[in-house]
């Protein structure tokens, strides 16, 4: 019987498969299957999926894996191994219950090769009825809707995602060239797009300071092409919303973050990460609590995840907890600013000595990474500091530089603490015709376009951002003629009731077929469908009249702006999607960019 409530939460570990598929070279194949299992329980906010790095640890060096297990507080082992003869993938797999022992779901799975995505689904849907009372169908849904592509595709990725933990730029360069390779068999598979993101962003958050730029452009070109194909995928989420944070833009980046977070709320790599994203934005409790959690999913934790917990405990002065977890493992060769903050706890603490001590541990990194042998200058040092730590609270920020000037690094600039952040290079951006072609250029990308009417619609907005121009304005006709006309006639609104009556009929009819996919698709028209409706009815659900001109005019710089955002989009995704999610339009348009881009028109 399972031990699962509705006011528990169960905690699984899923332990590595043993593989029966050939040669120990073979071993990347088990793994990959193992991973894929672990993230899509993890989507389940009812369950906590122990991280592959601490279940792998289970049961090594001839401890019983159900001691450890239950010393460990986990509810459920997933067990299994792997076959293969020819064509044909044999799996068996158990779910057994911490700590009698018992079995509380077994199968056996014997089917082509091919079906391999199949069985990954069954075993988690079988996995979570077992051992929760509500399955989540929303959530279960998104899991099962993972990218079809080919073996050949998927085992490169497994390939790749294998030399991705290694964390090594030699690992990186063979994970990306894996990558590529997949995409050379499926150019829309977004796994890919987002290995090359995690392998660019590797490089640039870790180990190759001297290509800081290229590293980053590159990790935040793939991430945002691997959301455009797939917007589920909780690393890209994540990696995106740390990327977004370092370039400032801190609406945007917190979104994705929080986005992460709800597609997978147990992947204790992402957590970390998340958490130190979170003390950025000034929510450094929030930060520590996800902090916590991670600690939790994975108890045999890699060493780097302390970095981020005595990150979090600086910003919320509780320096000694910053010290200890700081030093438990190396210090410079993970984050070169670490030994920084060490040193400002120490100064906050009083200790004179440490703080010397760990201060010229920093400024030898610094000097080593960032100037190249260098002996760098306090101001110098300090201005890279205020840079390279994106904080959107000046209050955060000056503790730090404050921190570090007790320790000893006194700028000659009296202004440092509290002088504004220095502007970030943008890339030139231009909107222009000549001749024939439009030339547009973004993001250090130009396109050349031809003709069309809202294009011209588009240099007014984004000459003027922030301000609001009616729609006739941009038509070049009057205001308001003061004709009124119905906006829909009474056929019409029999038509859309009747519709939406068989909407309604067909979402019960897929419910109760369970047919989950159908009943999404059908609810989305229908949503659309009764927002459309409203629009046309009053408040006393009377046909609504409108300005016929204006609402002529509405409907047509509506259609010729976001026409001429779908052919940018088209050579150009990275400044569709920028123009997409910054211009509105209807009665009134406007362009409103979190940041200005200071286009040229």
């Amino acid at each position: 019987m399972s031990k699962t409530t509705n006011t528990h939460t169960a905690c699984i570990a899923v332990l590595p498969f043993e593989n029966f598929i050939g040669s120990r070279q073979n071993d990347y194949f088990s793994i990959g299957f193992v991973e894929e299992i672990i993230t899509d329980l993890a989507h389940f906010p009812n369950l906590q999926v122990i991280s592959s790095y601490t279940s792998r640890k289970i049961g090594m060096d001839d401890q019983d894996e159900m001691d450890v297990a239950g010393e460990l507080s986990i509810d459920y082992l997933l067990k299994g191994n792997l076959h293969q003869k020819g064509e044909q993938i044999r799996i068996y797999t158990q779910l057994i219950q911490v700590p009698d022992g018992s079995v509380v779901w077994a199968e056996r799975y014997n089917a082509p090769m091919g079906t391999i995505f199949d069985i990954q689904d069954d075993i988690v849907e079988r996995v979570v009825g077992a051992v929760s009372v509500q399955i989540n169908r929303v959530l279960l849904s998104a899991a099962r809707n993972k990218p079809l592509t080919s073996l050949a595709a998927y085992d490169c990725w497994l390939r790749g995602m294998e030399h991705l933990r290694r964390k090594e730029p030699d690992a990186d360069r063979q994970a990306r060239r894996l990558f590529r390779q997949a995409l050379e068999i499926d150019s829309n598979y977004s796994r890919a797009y987002a290995g090359l993101s995690q392998a660019y962003f590797n490089d640039w958050g870790c180990q190759l300071w001297e290509e800081w730029d290229a590293t980053e452009k590159n990790a935040y070109k793939y991430a945002s092409k691997a959301v455009e194909l797939d917007d589920t995928d909780h690393i890209v989420q994540m990696v995106l919303g740390r990327i977004l944070l370092f370039r400032r833009q801190f609406d945007q980046a917190e979104a994705h973050l929080d986005k992460s977070l709800s597609l997978n709320p147990n992947d204790a790599d992402s957590l970390v990460q998340i958490a130190f994203c979170k003390g950025l934005l000034g929510k450094s409790q929030e930060g520590e609590a996800l902090f916590e959690r991670a600690l939790r999913l994975n108890p045999y934790r890699n060493i780097w995840y302390y970095v981020y917990g005595a990150f979090t405990c600086f910003l919320q002065q509780r320096y000694q907890d910053c010290i200890d977890l700081a030093l438990k493992g190396p210090l410079t060769s993970i984050w070169i600013d670490l030994p920084a903050y060490v040193a400002a706890s120490y100064a906050f603490l009083g200790d004179a000595t440490n703080a010397a001590r760990y201060l010229n541990t920093f400024v030898e990194a610094f000097q080593k990474h960032i100037t190249n042998g260098s002996e760098p200058q306090a101001d110098e040092i300090l201005d890279w500091v205020i840079m390279a730590n994106p904080f959107r609270h000046d209050a955060d920020r000056d503790l730090v530089v404050k921190g570090l000037q007790l320790a000893g690094l006194v700028a000659t600039d009296p202004d440092i603490p509290t002088k504004p952040l220095p502007d970030l290079p943008l890339p030139t951006c231009s909107f222009s015709k000549e001749e024939a072609l439009w030339h547009i250029t973004y993001g250090g990308n130009t396109i050349q376009l031809t003709e069309v009417k809202g294009f011209h619609d588009l240099v007014q907005l984004l000459s003027n951002p922030g301000r609001e121009f009616h729609c006739t304005r941009l038509m070049g006709g009057p205001a308001d003629s003061g004709h009124r006309e119905a906006v829909i006639d009474e056929k019409a609104r029999q038509s859309y009731e009747a519709h939406i009556r068989e909407l309604k009929d067909e979402i019960a009819d897929a419910e109760a077929m369970h047919d989950l996919g159908r009943a999404e698709k059908t609810r989305v028209e229908l949503d659309q469908l009764v927002q459309h409706l409203s629009k046309a009815l009053g408040l006393d659900n009377k046909i609504r009249e409108t300005n016929l001109p204006a609402e002529r005019a509405r409907a047509a710089v509506t259609w010729r702006i976001r026409s001429a955002i779908k052919k940018i989009e088209t050579l150009h995704p990275a400044l569709g999607r920028h123009l997409a999610n910054t211009i509105q339009t209807g009665a009134f348009c406007s362009y409103t960019p979190e940041n200005d881009c200071g286009w040229h028109v």
